[in-house]
């Protein structure tokens, strides 16, 4: 257990005063002092704005040594961010009886959450969904995509992404949102080229739209598509609808014919 060291560690590197982060965290100046001391052990809602105010995973807060991991060279500290050990923060909000929302980014909130996903206050704001179809013990979230570059999804298709955590299991060609931590939010099919150049390759299905590179450092998360919530169907599944229709009654004539 590494947690008294790393708040004494990290109150040090944030040259903040003990005062100001225990206002910060809400709690009293002679908490957080028996939480650097190793007196007291704090609440999980009060880890949990330790880390945030941190901007760190609260698994690493408690468990690893961040002061000798900061010394790692950028390589190690870049591998340790793709795979969530440290840096990366993921917050949530809970219903009344504690299982986890689905919040749902509107298009018009966009710019706002690649500032805000780290903080539950903003999630807060977010409108809330359940969907029961969904398997269990995930972190899902919804963003409305607009645009033409994901086709046959529609402009203001909502789609439903389930939390990556460790990015090196992105597999080529899964389709992802991909959250930057300056320009927005995109959906794209993704190739993982983390281990050879520390970039993730995006396309889109809608040829128009060139490829592009995206550094790793750009990247605040990733969420792998599992469901899409949409007003019209896509043209591809329009045109199946329309065969599948036409062969039935193509069958339907033939067994007439034939029993006449």
């Amino acid at each position: 257990m590494f947690l008294s060291q790393n708040l004494r560690y990290l109150r040090r590197k944030s040259k903040k005063s003990q005062q100001i982060l225990a206002n910060e965290a809400s709690i009293s100046r002679g908490a957080y002092s028996s939480y650097e001391e190793g007196r007291a052990e704090p609440r999980l809602q009060t880890l949990q704005r330790l880390a945030q105010i941190f901007e760190v995973q609260i698994d690493s807060l408690v468990t690893k040594n961040l002061e000798e991991e900061s010394q790692d060279t950028p390589s190690k500290k870049l591998a340790r961010y793709v795979a969530a050990d440290s840096l990366r923060v993921l917050a949530i909000t809970v219903d009344e009886n504690n299982n986890e929302n689905i919040e749902m980014v509107p298009e018009k909130a966009a710019a706002g959450y690649t500032k805000g996903y780290t903080d539950v206050q903003y999630l807060k704001d977010l409108p809330k969904y359940r969907l029961p179809f969904l398997p269990k013990d995930r972190t899902y979230r919804a963003f409305e995509i607009m645009g033409d570059s994901m086709l046959p999804l529609q402009s203001g298709t909502i789609v439903i992404g389930e939390y990556v955590t460790d990015w090196h299991e992105v597999k080529d060609g899964q389709v992802c949102v991909v959250v930057l931590r300056n320009e927005g939010i995109v959906l794209k099919k993704v190739f993982n080229k983390i281990a050879e150049k520390g970039t993730l390759l995006l396309k889109s299905t809608n040829p128009q739209y060139d490829p592009y590179e995206l550094e790793i450092a750009e990247v605040g998360e990733v969420w792998r598509f599992v469901a899409y919530i949409g007003r019209t169907l896509p043209q591809s599944d329009l045109d199946d609808l329309r065969t599948a229709v036409q062969r039935l009654e193509d069958r339907f004539k033939e067994f007439t014919i034939t029993n006449q």
